[in-house]
């Protein structure tokens, strides 16, 4: 009898929690964003460096959107901050200068939950806009002067996550995407970004 009512009392509790959590609300939204991007330079002709491809130093990555939620999409206008990059380039063994990399951006993204009703939601995701890049060179050797290049650039970007809900308001999100900043001096600016975020909506 004790047994019976303990699973009946189980199999209500999990009906309860099951029915709370399909109840995800729709509307305006806020969200905060950090991880990790790796940026690459490909295909540089002319560009600074003679290497076909420069993998730069791992980054830390930050951002935050406005965006609104109705049902299985949302549309966010979205702000990312990435730390300095940099790779050393060398002729032998010998530093011979030193590259850095600058990028942020501003973007309209477009996202589609599979399952938004359900505590755990995998989703897709692509985005537009445009980055601001600036990359510099440091020559060591004086007779040499430095480089510096600025320019603002079209980019799009794509990925996928996992969103885990904690209530009706409260979400925390992660995944991947890939990053086409743009070209600069002939090179054409990749990233590669880990990130995990926390997403409330009002």
């Amino acid at each position: 009898m004790k047994k019976g009512l303990v699973l009946a009392c189980s199999v209500l509790a999990m009906m309860l929690m099951l029915s709370s959590m399909a109840e995800a609300r729709d509307g305006f939204y806020l969200t905060a964003r950090g991880g990790m991007a790796w940026n690459h330079l490909n295909s540089k002709e002319d560009s600074v460096t003679t290497a076909g491809v420069s993998d730069l130093d791992s980054v830390s990555v930050f951002g935050g959107a406005i965006g609104y939620k109705y049902k299985y999409f949302r549309g966010e206008l979205e702000y990312v901050s990435r730390e300095d990059a940099e790779e050393d380039i060398k002729s032998g063994t010998a530093i011979t200068s030193t590259m850095t990399l600058s990028s942020t951006s501003y973007m309209f993204n477009l996202y589609f939950d599979l399952m938004p009703n359900y505590w755990i939601s995998p989703y897709i995701g692509a985005g537009i806009g445009f980055s601001e890049i600036e990359l510099n060179n440091d020559n060591v050797a004086v007779a040499y002067p430095d480089e510096n290049y600025e320019d603002t650039k079209f980019s799009w970007q794509m990925g996928a996550g996992l969103t885990i809900r904690i209530n009706r308001c409260l979400n925390i999100d992660g995944g991947y995407r890939y990053y086409t900043l743009g070209k600069i001096e002939g090179a054409e600016v990749n990233t590669h970004e880990w990130y995990a975020g926390i997403r409330f909506t009002f």
